[in-house]
């Protein structure tokens, strides 16, 4: 398991722990998450990305999922929400 507080952090550790499933903040700083998206499924392609927002809009939604993002989620969700979403791109249902 890991965090990162910014974008290329983000890339970097996925690089090298190789996790099943990450939850990308879309307003990371940096290097943006649809940029960190690209990368990491562009070198990681089995890694599942799940995008994580405040904002609902649909275009955020749009664009994490133009960059490979399996799924996207609002923040005001449950927990319940987003542990259903990891175990549903794992295969974990």
């Amino acid at each position: 398991m890991g965090e990162a507080t910014d974008g290329q952090t983000a890339v970097a550790l996925a690089r090298q722990l190789r996790p099943d499933v990450i939850t990308m903040d879309i307003a990371m700083p940096g290097l943006d998450s649809i940029a960190g998206t690209r990368a990491i499924h562009a070198k990681c392609p089995a890694i599942r990305i799940i995008g994580l927002s405040m904002f609902e809009e649909p275009d955020r939604s749009d664009a994490m999922r133009a960059a490979s993002a399996v799924g996207y989620l609002t923040k005001s969700g449950s927990a319940g929400a987003l542990l259903a979403a990891i175990r549903t791109v794992t295969g974990q249902t």
